[in-house]
């Protein structure tokens, strides 16, 4: 069993989420806003691609900025994290992008594509069509969930309008969304292996912020009969609606 942490360091988890993580992401906009010059200053084209990777970089860059800012403006905590694993899995999840840029070291039999010539490009316009959507689906949900965000696994105040309304992870539903795309893109046994990896990180930490809020709300354990873990569900019960409760940070 994890042991719990002591009120000093659950403490120090929470000033180093909102001061530390916080500058981290905003940094991370402050790098997609530099890509997004440097497109503006190269030479002038009307193509789709840079038209598309111009959109890509606006995305990213708008999606960092919320995080960092949500971070920094952030409620305080009901519950701050109650054991080692509410901070290290959120923090493998939200870092584990920076794994793909070791695919280039891969060997070759692992990052040569699996499909045929044939549907390479359709499958490309497919994945890229995910990686603008899933993105600004959670930049919906964050926008939505306010200051409620966080990284860490905590308690705070439930949101339950707009996208939460059907889903209890919307965010997480973007982040698939994401990653299906990149899957297609690339469609390698290397990106295979570590979106993999990647949505498990997710659905586990999806799982602990819901076994904590469980813990801690009756009002959440009523609203999660009634909605999708991450996909809206097809039919909703005929429940009441939920009075707010406690929420949980990333979603």
């Amino acid at each position: 069993m994890m042991k719990t942490l002591n009120r000093r360091a659950a403490l120090a988890a929470v000033y180093a989420e909102r001061y530390v993580l916080s500058l981290v992401y905003l940094y991370f906009a402050w790098v997609e806003f530099h890509k997004l010059w440097l497109i503006w200053l190269g030479p002038a084209s009307n193509s789709g691609p840079v038209a598309l990777e111009a959109a890509r970089h606006v995305i990213a860059l708008m999606l960092n900025f919320f995080v960092g800012l949500l971070l920094f403006l952030g409620r305080r905590a009901e519950v701050p994290p109650q054991t080692r694993k509410d901070i290290l899995i959120p923090l493998a999840t939200s870092f584990f992008n920076l794994t793909y840029n070791a695919t280039p070291w891969f060997p070759a039999w692992l990052r040569t594509s699996l499909c045929s010539t044939d549907w390479q490009t359709p499958l490309t316009a497919i994945g890229l069509f995910l990686g603008l959507a899933g993105p600004a689906v959670a930049i919906w949900a964050v926008l939505y969930l306010g200051r409620s965000f966080g990284v860490f696994v905590v308690v705070r105040k439930v949101v339950l309008d707009g996208p939460y309304q059907r889903v209890r992870h919307p965010i997480y539903l973007g982040y698939l969304c994401m990653l299906a795309g990149l899957v297609l893109v690339n469609f390698s046994a290397a990106y295979f292996i570590l979106v993999s990896i990647h949505i498990a990180l997710l659905l586990y930490r999806a799982h602990l912020e819901e076994v904590r809020l469980s813990e801690h709300s009756t009002e959440y354990r009523e609203y999660m009969k009634r909605t999708g873990f991450i996909f809206p569900r097809l039919r909703r019960p005929a429940l009441d609606q939920p009075e707010r409760g406690p929420a949980s940070g990333l979603r």
